[in-house]
């Protein structure tokens, strides 16, 4: 109420001072940001700078306290609120307490969710350069080769045409179109997902999330070393060439080229055979529930969430250029995935929990193995964090694979432990995560200890 208080006060004080002045180009910048619209309907009410943000806080808190969180963007509340603060307050002059400003708030929150509808989005991707088959999904994300694709959107691209009735809308949609379907030849696949209930801007965001999502996944299943050309959008790249030119006193100019595939062409046609199998169909459903939190915002899944942030930070780490920062991103998508907040001994809880999901009594690793190896990863990336470590020293480039693999092993094997205890399916603080994996660190130690019972 105080802060609705303050955007009267603001707009009076403001139309004070344009009535004395004379000239708008006398009024402070600050004054002249910001408006509302004008309860006669005659154009807008200059409201300024503060006014503006309380009414953009005022929306943010609206949709916190809403059922909307997830769904919709805070600039249509703020623009709905706007008018309804004018409508009410203004030109119906309703008296201003608690209920009647608790009631704009949810009014412009329902006005702003009747935008929300269920979209299908298609991005384009750089995955292999194989053409079968002609798709495969990762949860609620569908790949389609991008001649799969084009046979499926031939309908949609007649309906565009038209629906064009007027003459003067047909040829910019038809260059609309061509200019879209360029882009789009430029790539070897298109991600297919469907977003729920979302304005557009939300729809938008998550479709590329899932779909960033997914292509991260990718990376963990088959492998960082094998999938690194793969990613979602970006310049339109059918090959990646590039030349370089040096001068040396002897021979003079020296000019080399290069080309490069700009998606994998380590997959041969029958690759899709390594999602068979009973393991990988455990890890499949596990992606699935992980990528469902972000089509449906009506499903809640905090492993879920936890387990994409820490694919995103790992997908970013293998689609990097830089060795040092593969490192730092690597180790940061550990920490995502097993640290709930944590402020002492971080290297040792990072290590072990770590070294808890990827030990298996049956391989050839113990416990302690696994736990340096990740110990070894984390001071590498605190060296290059603190600054005592160049990030072109040798020993990086030659570290930044081994830290790759380690810990997409942990990522992936993360994936079939929670998916095979049911814990994607549960709703889990930070101190149950934390006991269950001390509690995983615990039997991962007993186990991997040394048999001294004497023969």
């Amino acid at each position: 109420m105080t802060d609705i208080e303050f955007v009267f006060a603001e707009c009076e004080r403001i139309q004070k001072a344009i009535s004395a002045a004379a000239s708008l180009q006398d009024l402070p910048k600050q004054d002249m940001w910001g408006d509302l619209p004008h309860p006669e309907g005659k154009g807008s009410l200059m409201c300024g700078r503060a006014a503006d943000l309380r009414v953009w806080r005022l929306a943010e808190q609206a949709i916190k306290c809403s059922d909307a969180m997830g769904t919709i963007e805070i600039a249509p509340v703020h623009k709905a609120l706007g008018k309804i603060l004018v409508q009410r307050f203004v030109a119906e002059r309703r008296p201003l307490d608690e209920q009647q400003a608790e009631r704009a708030l949810s009014s412009a929150v329902k006005e702003a969710k009747k935008a929300r509808m269920n979209r299908t989005h298609y991005f384009p991707c750089r995955l292999m350069r194989s053409k079968e088959p002609p798709s495969f999904a990762i949860g609620p994300v569908t790949f389609y080769t991008l001649e799969r694709f084009n046979e499926l959107m031939a309908p949609h691209y007649k309906s565009l045409a038209r629906r064009s009735g007027k003459d003067s809308e047909k040829e910019p949609n038809e260059r609309l179109l061509a200019s879209a379907r360029h882009y789009y030849d430029g790539f070897t696949w298109v991600g297919e997902v469907n977003i729920l209930n979302c304005d557009g801007g939300t729809s938008l965001e998550r479709g590329r999330m899932a779909v960033t999502g997914a292509v991260n996944l990718v990376h963990i299943l088959f492998g960082s070393y094998h999938t690194r050309p793969m990613d979602i959008g970006g310049p339109r790249l059918e090959t990646d060439r590039r030349s370089h030119m040096s001068l040396d006193p002897k021979n003079g100019l020296y000019i080399s080229c290069s080309s490069a595939s700009t998606s994998a062409v380590g997959f041969g046609d029958d690759w899709v055979k390594f999602l068979e199998g009973d393991d990988m169909a455990v890890l499949l459903r596990a992606a699935n529930k992980a990528l469902e939190t972000v089509v449906n915002p009506a499903i809640k899944r905090t492993l879920g969430s936890r387990l994409l942030d820490s694919a995103a930070w790992f997908g970013d780490a293998v689609r990097e250029e830089s060795p040092a920062a593969q490192i730092i991103k690597a180790v940061t998508a550990l920490e995502r995935l097993v640290l709930t907040s944590e402020h002492e001994d971080i290297k040792k809880t990072v290590s072990q929990r770590g070294a808890a999901i990827r030990y298996a009594p049956a391989d050839t690793k113990s416990f302690e193995e696994l736990e340096s190896e990740l110990a070894e990863a984390y001071v590498m990336r605190s060296r290059l964090a603190h600054g005592s470590l160049s990030p072109f020293d040798p020993e990086v480039g030659a570290f930044a694979p081994v830290c790759l693999h380690r810990i997409e092993q942990v990522i992936c094997w993360g994936l079939g432990l929670f998916e095979a205890h049911g814990l994607f399916d549960r709703e889990l603080t930070n101190r149950q995560m934390a006991e269950g994996f001390d509690g995983l660190v615990s039997f991962a130690q007993k186990r991997s200890a040394p048999d001294d019972t004497p023969a």
